[in-house]
């Protein structure tokens, strides 16, 4: 967005000060048309932010009783910003500088709204100071908060440092979303988020040069048609093989198999233990059962077992044995990993199956116990060429060697990052869940806290798994993928009036999202 303010301004000739007036009418226009009130506070800051803010305290001032509360000396306001304080003082606007005596004795119950014009995108770090005093003054308030461009104290994009940032009931943002608007957790302070045309040139909001996204309608419009092949047959329809589901899980691999056939699969094969096979085969009527014939063990997968002869000689027994499968399956894309466990078999058999989907090109997504081995086996083993990798935060911190906390706390980046490192399509799974190939990244725009139960990642993997069998290409169906799964928690929730679920109740809506693409 600064590129593009700069363009605009330098080489189409438009007046930051025209964009600065565009910006804070459409503020106007907002709070006129959406909100009743009597009586605002605009706190504004020096940047071009507090211009914005301005131009809002002129226009409703027209309509409305408005009082401008100043986070900063006069004669540090920008140019721009001094053009619209100068229209608010030549109008008599009231207009107060802050200080912090001024701030223990000011009182915002007496305003009905509170516009927040302090940062804007330009900042970083933490409030500190009065910016910091006045963030806490207007949360504390309790009053409604409509803020431009960005809660202040939070970045556009990049880390969230600080708790202290003004919690908006509503974020109307200038041209373009923001990175930290549409992730968690800085979605949280933005409220309601509004994306307003001030007259950017269309060709760069648009340019081929953006590489991030948000995944929503517009984006199954341009990515997702399904056509109608009255000649086709179940053969065609894609064929995706499942391994995993090993003695005592087998309930992750049914779920990821049954989720495929609602999102349309054709054929699915599920490999798994022989124990294993005895309590699928059947339960999944439509589904086709192979075994594996390995015997499990108790032991827990450790690094240095892998350079060891035995197990050496373990994986090339499975090898053997998955060659043969995937020979006669002939699969178009393989899930592996949901209910395999992390003993030093399910181990073998995830690196048997690697080398096998290196050598056969099969397409493949790596998801559950699977991503606990592309940590422990990181630079021991190549990963399939097309391959995508589903981790939650935590799976995704054990491969990275990061904690949690820090990938929390910039979501993108640190999955930009593990996608560039393992060299696969990466969805972080998680509140407004990310898909990216390390350039260019799609953010979900579905989806809610229902989400958080067991076996939802595994109906998501069967999601993916079935998009990328029937040949969608694998950004497309890893994006299409967390949409569809979002989609369709959000349906049953919205069906049924609670925010709780079973993974299974996402597989009986999947049919519904599908519906609204």
């Amino acid at each position: 967005m600064q590129h593009i303010d700069r363009v605009t301004i330098e080489q189409y000739g438009i007046p930051g000060e025209v964009l600065m007036a565009m910006a804070g009418k459409s503020v106007a226009d907002y709070v006129l048309t959406n909100i009743n009130a009597s009586s605002i506070a605009v706190f504004c800051g020096v940047g071009n932010n507090g211009g914005d803010g301005y131009v809002v305290a002129y226009l409703l001032s027209q309509h409305i009783h408005v009082e401008v509360f100043i986070a900063g000396a006069i004669e540090k306001l920008t140019p721009s910003s001094r053009l619209y304080y100068d229209v608010c003082r030549n109008a008599q606007v009231p207009m107060t500088v802050l200080s912090q005596e001024l701030l223990t004795t000011l009182d915002l119950h007496r305003f009905d709204i509170v516009i927040d014009a302090l940062t804007g995108t330009g900042f970083s770090g933490q409030p500190k100071g009065l910016l910091q005093q006045v963030i806490n003054l207007i949360n504390e308030s309790g009053k409604k908060v409509i803020a431009i461009d960005m809660p202040s104290g939070l970045p556009a994009d990049g880390a969230i440092e600080s708790e202290t940032i003004v919690k908006a009931h509503a974020t109307i943002t200038m041209g373009l979303p923001k990175i930290n608007l549409v992730t968690y957790h800085g979605k949280f302070f933005a409220g309601n988020l509004i994306v307003a045309n001030i007259g950017f040139p269309k060709n760069l909001c648009q340019a081929k040069d953006i590489f991030r996204q948000l995944i929503d309608r517009e984006f199954i419009a341009s990515n997702y048609r399904p056509q109608k092949n009255y000649d086709a047959h179940k053969g065609t329809n894609g064929h995706l093989l499942c391994i995993g589901g090993f003695d005592g899980m087998e309930g992750a691999i049914m779920l990821c198999a049954d989720a495929a056939f609602a999102q349309g699969i054709g054929l699915v094969t599920i490999a798994t233990t022989p124990g294993a096979r005895g309590t699928i085969a059947g339960k999944i009527k439509e589904a086709i059962t192979r075994h594996i014939n390995i015997e499990l063990d108790a032991t827990q997968f450790l690094p240095n077992v892998f350079d060891t002869s035995m197990f050496a000689s373990q994986v090339e027994m499975i090898a053997q044995q998955l060659e043969n499968i995937i020979q006669q399956v002939r699969p178009t894309a393989c899930v592996i990993g949901p209910g395999m466990g992390r003993s030093v078999t399910a181990a073998a058999v995830f690196a048997a199956y690697c080398r096998c989907a290196v050598k056969m090109d099969v397409p493949t997504i790596i998801d559950g116990d699977g991503l606990y081995f592309v940590a422990l086996l990181k630079g021991k083993i190549k990963l399939p060429q097309v391959c995508i990798i589903t981790p939650h935060f935590k799976e995704a911190a054990r491969i990275a060697g990061n904690n949690v906390d820090d990938i929390k706390k910039n979501r993108v980046y640190h999955a930009e990052a593990l996608a560039s490192e393992c060299g696969c399509i990466t969805v972080l799974k998680g509140p407004c869940s990310i898909v990216t190939d390390g350039t260019n990244t799609a953010i979900n725009t579905t989806g809610n806290p229902a989400l958080a139960t067991g076996g939802s990642g595994d109906v998501l993997t069967g999601i993916i798994g079935s998009l990328l069998a029937k040949d969608i290409p694998p950004f497309v169906a890893a994006s299409l993928g967390v949409y569809i799964h979002g989609k369709a928690a959000d349906t049953y929730c919205q069906k049924n009036r609670v925010q709780v679920m079973r993974a299974g109740d996402i597989i009986q809506h999947i049919r519904d999202a599908l519906l609204e693409l």
